[in-house]
């Protein structure tokens, strides 16, 4: 087992999650194990109901075992920028996205973010079908692929992260 730290941070992960399931009193000691089955339940790990979207990407960002520095590198978005969303302080629509694309979140996780973002996308066109793809499909270098299948398809970028093959 790591630090105390860190198996208090999975159990709370755990706690977070609400997993009802008959094994995990007999994997709360084993840390492989855990983050196994915490991988298996992302999609469980909703906002709560005092949250809000700054508070919730906090916990994703800590969930997750992500620092500002590793999103900002997933993102493009700069450090002082992934802060200012985390304190609630402004936000965009494609900063929102990016930020979506690189937790890797699941479809009710998804609709919890576009909530407490106030955000919809609801058209049916190629820009909001690519974000989509992206969003179903993430990775840690979703970002950077999606912004650049943007630009092959005529559209802006989300952010600036891999874009520089196509001298933007």
């Amino acid at each position: 087992m790591s630090s105390t730290t860190e198996y208090e941070k999975l159990i709370s992960v755990l706690e977070a999650i609400d997993i009802h399931h008959e094994f995990k009193d007999e994997w709360r000691n084993d840390e492989a194990m855990l983050r196994i089955f915490i991988k298996i339940h992302i999609g469980n790990f909703l906002p709560s109901e005092t949250d809000t979207f700054g508070t919730y990407l906090s916990r994703l960002r800590d969930f997750k075992g992500m620092s500002n520095v590793e999103l900002a590198k997933r993102t493009g978005l700069t450090e002082q920028t992934i802060s200012k969303y985390l304190h609630d302080a402004g936000r965009t629509k494609e900063s929102t996205l990016a930020l979506m694309i690189a937790f890797e979140l699941k479809p009710p996780q998804i609709d919890a973010v576009f909530s407490l973002a106030e955000l919809r996308i609801d058209r049916k066109t190629n820009y909001n079908d690519i974000i989509n793809y992206y969003l179903e499909n993430s990775s840690s270098e979703s970002v950077k692929e999606c912004n650049r299948t943007l630009i092959l398809f005529g559209f802006l970028p989300l952010t600036n992260i891999g874009t520089d093959a196509f001298n933007r």
